[in-house]
């Protein structure tokens, strides 16, 4: 079976457009210039500002014309991660999609079904002449991906919506009220670098599970920055060449390398080495793919002070890391160190905190901040972003009512631990009802991700009589 075979054949039909369309956060261009060119091919009010979002607008159908406005919001970019071994460049390659029994994943790639899902549903309703709605208004925003830069340059002052209905969670059944906000901490070291005293090793570790670091941080997967700083702490007299760990701050970092020299070569290799069977025993049940190797190197340059390899190492490993705390089932706090890298200047972490509650997400911060700075680090907290807080509405009662008819059984009702814009769409249109909902999606922000083919049908022809019915 092809995507073309799939229903509904215009949810699957702009996905797959989607799909060959670059969007990685940060380089939406493309993708805003086709949503574009969707609302003016259809005559409908659009409006793109600085930072790329869309707004754009559909009349009510026949009938309908007295009913509520409805904004139907998504996001166009996608979290780009590949295998090791895929030469896939995001920067121009199509997504190839694949179907696979029930489901669409890409070919080694993430397949961007976050959030290139919601943003199909909204296309297909706004295409589609024959369905009954209300007027309706689209908000496909920027960035989500990256601390949401476009929901918070988006002026909503003439967002005429009373209902909004964001379609960016990913399972099935699960009606979501409320969502965990975020922030960023940014730990830097400036680099002072000395001429190696030792041989030189290499600590490599691929095939760690990952995943998404909202909606996966309870499944106690290893986090190969983390890792580096417990593989060689208290390890003497290391000086690091290079280093680098992950790839996106909201995904939990499944590879990792680290260059450096060692005065002891041999003693060193023994304790890591014995240090890597544990940690592999450890987590086989939850990475059983992972592969940590140590080998020897080369290196021909300068290499980071003793003092300084230490006050990193010794950083990674007492930072905070993982599950904080969880309540009833909901994952209230967490913190996930999701990149490591260098330039000339600087090595830097980064860990993105959330929480449900602003005051937690902040206290969590403050205690990897403290820590840090212990170590000679230079600490900031940026790209703070309040949650949505839980809100009972009529609009749920009506959402449910639907399912309940469509499927036999009702929705799950609750808040997710992974970022929605709604918190910041709810700042600044507090009388707005809000709800998201999503089909079936797995493996989020990593090659792994999949899409279920049945949920995504389901899903679309509930949003369609939601929309008749508000």
């Amino acid at each position: 079976m092809e995507i073309k075979d799939l229903k509904p054949e215009l949810v699957w039909k702009f996905f797959s457009e989607l799909s060959e369309i670059p969007r990685c956060s940060g380089d939406e261009k493309a993708v805003s210039d086709y949503l574009v060119n969707f609302a003016k091919e259809r005559n409908f009010e659009v409006r793109q500002d600085e930072a790329l979002n869309l707004v754009f607008r559909k009349d009510a159908s026949e009938g309908y014309e007295d009913k509520p406005t409805i904004a139907l919001q998504g996001h166009m970019d996608m979290v780009c991660v590949k295998e090791d071994n895929s030469d896939h460049d995001f920067s121009k390659d199509p997504i190839k999609l694949i179907v696979d029994g029930d489901w669409v994943r890409a070919d080694g790639t993430t397949l961007g079904a976050d959030d290139g899902m919601g943003v199909a549903f909204i296309l297909a309703i706004f295409d589609d002449k024959d369905i009954a709605h209300g007027p309706l208004e689209a908000i496909i925003t920027t960035g989500e991906e990256t601390s949401m830069v476009g929901a918070n340059a988006l002026d909503a002052s003439d967002i005429k919506a009373q209902y909004l209905i964001n379609i960016d969670t990913e399972e099935d059944g699960i009606l979501t009220i409320g969502c965990a906000g975020g922030c960023d901490l940014e730990i830097s070291f400036k680099k002072e670098k000395e001429a190696a005293k030792g041989d030189f090793l290499k600590l490599d570790l691929r095939g760690f599970e990952g995943g998404h670091s909202g909606m996966e941080i309870d499944r106690a997967r290893l986090n190969t920055i983390k890792t580096i700083g417990r593989l060689l702490t208290d390890i003497d007299d290391i000086q690091i060449a290079s280093i680098n760990g992950g790839v996106k701050r909201n995904a939990i970092a499944s590879t990792a390398e680290v260059v450096f020299a060692v005065a002891n070569k041999e003693d060193a290799k023994k304790e890591i080495e014995s240090r890597i069977a544990d940690i592999l025993n450890e987590s086989k049940d939850t990475d059983p793919k992972g592969q940590i190797t140590l080998s020897d190197a080369s290196f021909d340059e300068d290499v980071l002070t003793t003092e300084l390899s230490a006050n990193i190492i010794n950083t990674l490993y007492a930072l905070p890391d993982g599950l904080v705390k969880k309540h009833e089932g909901e994952i209230i706090t967490s913190s996930n160190i999701g990149i490591l890298e260098e330039d000339e200047n600087e090595v830097k972490i980064i860990s993105m905190v959330r929480s449900q509650i602003d005051s937690a997400k902040f206290n969590r911060a403050a205690i990897a901040k403290k820590i840090a700075e212990q170590f000679g680090a230079h600490c900031e907290v940026n790209n703070p972003y309040t949650g949505w807080q839980r809100e009972e509405t009529k609009l749920i009662d009506i959402a449910n009512d639907i399912w309940k008819e469509q499927t036999g059984s009702e929705m799950t009702v609750e808040t997710t631990h992974g970022g929605l814009e709604c918190g910041l769409f709810k700042g600044v249109m507090p009388n707005v009802e809000m709800l998201s909902f999503g089909p079936t999606i797995e493996g989020a922000h990593s090659p792994s991700e999949r899409v279920s083919i049945e949920s995504t049908e389901k899903n679309y022809k509930f949003l369609v009589e939601l929309l008749k019915r508000i």
